[in-house]
């Protein structure tokens, strides 16, 4: 299941990052503040749905639009 915890442990652990810290981490009231603002100023950026991401000021919404994202990222250079 996508969304167990012991499964993003797991993944966690795997990827030879600090998984405890990380889950400690993200029960903090700072984490969860910046979280809120972050989503908010993606809202205001004009995100309607995940992922999205920003190159500048275009926005690209969806995984099937990663290469146009890396040739975007690529011509920005």
């Amino acid at each position: 299941k996508h969304d167990d915890p012991a499964v993003l442990k797991a993944a966690l652990v795997e990827s030879a990052l600090p998984a405890d810290r990380l889950f400690e981490l993200v029960q903090t009231q700072e984490v969860k503040d910046t979280l809120l603002a972050e989503t908010q100023r993606a809202v205001d950026r004009g995100t309607f749905g995940s992922p999205t991401f920003f190159v500048g000021d275009d926005i690209y919404f969806g995984k099937d639009r990663l290469r146009d994202v890396e040739e975007a990222i690529a011509a920005a250079k």
